[in-house]
């Protein structure tokens, strides 16, 4: 793979300097090697991975890959497809599907299968859902160790780099279910009649240890002493494990990988025991594309510490870490002084017709406003010091006058939320750039109590909403000129040349079509054309679950 330096180098690099490499001669040598696997394989397979059959003849495939989502793929069949009637079976055995096109590789179960006739054709609909949803099917127990009978201490608690959070988490809940340490005693326990299920995964496993630990998942392993991912906290009490993690994976630039291994297939490196028959491999990989000084777990608490100078601070210090101005994308903070920079990734798309881009949307969205106002509630002290200050007064008239009859409380209440209720910030320099035109005032409506650290936050957060921004969505055919799976990833960076302007943006989809119509149709789309987050937000909730963390392993409310 090349590494452009410079943006506009990507497309230099697909034309030659050399006029012969313009010519048709040229073009026809070079796309044999330029042209993606057009194969596609659709494989059902039996409750145990076993292969049904391969399903070549389907009338309709469509399946999309995403980012940290449950994927589904929609697989019309004709009636007479010999897997037909095994699929049938799906309301009361799962059927597992693997799609295999080139590089990729899809992975899931069949959700529902509709057999219909319509307009005197007859066909079976299978609607399908990705090895993400694992990730639903699990619950964090706050003790994985521990029978559900007892379950101390109240939460799972975890904190350190991002990546080993979420794996340990994984494997931790994966362990307790395979093998069935305490499986005996939660059924026995809760009275359920049927012997069987006290021995449940036992009978399942067959009396094998290795198989009950490796099926059906296993977590690749990370060292986190090398983990130099973000840190974070996590805490959990009977969640689903994929709602536990949504919002980190999404604040820290994560790539949750979930596919099924097949014999064949190479071995997952990092593993200490070597896959043998068919697992689900979960994997979790950092792609915020930002690294830093030491290349150990410090890492994470040196991107921390940026991110919050960045976002609390306002780039305060920005002419000192930063002083040469180096690109990082919007929402993601780098501060080169200290070593920690962001990598731009090599894969460049520019706007040219001959760049491969089948469409694409760049949205300039206008500013807001240049002030933003919040509060409406005076913070409790002032109430508290007005209705005193009230009451002295009342209580000092009655003494002055000889009259007792008026109680002290009178007013209180009267003056609420009227001194320092409300708070305003304004952005001088977006001011100045908009000119004396530009709108002038925002409300944020928060609740909060003005001149308290959640409403500042909740200013912060208002500021950086009503800011122009851009964002991009955009689409191209796969092979022409990156292959998916071989140049580029979904849930990688890649970026975009625009203009004189270079935008980065993580790989969120990609869909495979493959009819009679469109054959092998693949489509990738960077970004999902909304604007990015504001880091103080990021910083706030990284904030408020170390405060979790440690009301937690200090029992404190």
């Amino acid at each position: 793979m090349r590494n452009f330096t410079n943006p506009t180098d990507a497309f230099a690099g697909l034309i030659s300097a050399n006029p012969i490499a313009n010519s048709t001669a040229a073009w026809d040598y070079a796309k044999p090697s330029l042209t993606p696997s057009t194969v596609v394989t659709v494989s059902v397979r039996d409750r145990f991975y076993k292969e049904i059959g391969v399903v070549g003849d389907y009338l309709n495939l469509t399946v999309d890959f995403s980012r940290n989502k449950v994927d589904g793929a929609t697989i019309v069949l004709k009636h007479t497809d010999p897997v037909v009637p095994y699929v049938m079976q799906n309301y009361k055995a799962v059927v597992p599907v693997i799609i295999q096109c080139g590089y990729l590789r899809w992975s899931g179960r069949v959700d529902t299968a509709e057999y219909a006739l319509k307009d005197g054709k007859y066909t079976v609909t299978l609607q399908c859902k990705s090895d993400y949803e694992w990730l639903n099917k699990i619950m964090c127990w706050p003790n994985f160790l521990a029978p559900i009978q007892l379950q101390e201490p109240k939460e799972a608690v975890f904190i350190g780099p991002a990546v080993t959070c979420i794996k340990t988490l994984i494997a931790e809940q994966c362990f307790r279910l395979q093998t069935g340490m305490w499986e005996f005693v939660d059924e026995a326990l809760s009275l359920d009649l049927n012997w069987q299920s006290w021995f449940g995964t036992t009978i399942m496993g067959g009396g094998n240890p290795e198989k009950m630990l490796m099926t059906p998942i296993v977590v690749v392993p990370t060292n986190p002493l090398t983990d130099t991912s973000e840190w974070i906290s996590l805490s959990g009490r009977m969640d689903k494990i994929g709602t536990l993690i949504d919002q980190a994976v999404k604040d820290n630039g994560l790539l949750v990988q979930i596919i099924a291994w097949l014999p064949g297939d190479p071995q997952p490196k990092g593993l200490l025991i070597p896959l043998t028959s068919a697992t689900i491999v979960v994997d979790v990989k950092d792609m915020s594309g930002v690294t830093g000084p030491t290349g150990s777990f410090i890492d994470g608490l040196v991107e921390t510490a940026v991110d919050f100078e960045s976002s609390v601070f306002a780039d305060v210090f920005a002419p000192f870490l930063n002083p040469n101005n180096e690109y990082a994308p919007d929402g993601i903070n780098i501060a080169p002084l200290i070593g920690v920079n962001f990598h731009k990734p090599w894969v460049v798309f520019v706007d040219n017709p001959r760049s491969g881009i089948r469409e694409f949307k760049l949205i300039s969205h206008s500013p807001l406003a240049h002030t933003v106002i919040g509060g409406g509630k005076s913070p409790q002290w002032i109430n508290d010091l007005i209705n005193e200050t009230l009451e002295f007064l009342i209580d000092a008239i009655q003494i002055l006058i000889g009259w007792s009859g008026i109680p002290s409380t009178l007013l209180d209440g009267t003056f609420d939320d009227v001194i320092l209720a409300f708070q305003e910030l304004e952005n001088f320099p977006r001011r100045q750039n908009l000119g004396p035109f530009g709108y002038p005032e925002y409300f944020q409506q928060t609740g909060a109590s003005a001149y308290t650290l959640d409403e500042w936050f909740a200013l912060m957060i208002a500021m950086y909403d009503t800011r122009g921004f851009n964002a991009i969505e955009l689409a191209y055919d796969n092979g022409y000129p990156y292959t998916l799976g071989e140049d580029i990833f979904v849930g990688a960076l890649a970026s975009f040349y625009c203009r004189g302007v270079l935008y980065t943006d993580y790989i969120e989809k990609a869909t495979l079509t493959d009819n009679r119509t469109d054959r092998v149709k693949l489509q990738v789309t960077l970004g999902d054309g909304k604007p990015h987050e504001n880091p103080i937000v990021k910083v706030q909730r990284r904030l408020q679950s170390f405060q979790d963390f440690f009301q937690i392993v200090t029992l404190s409310s």
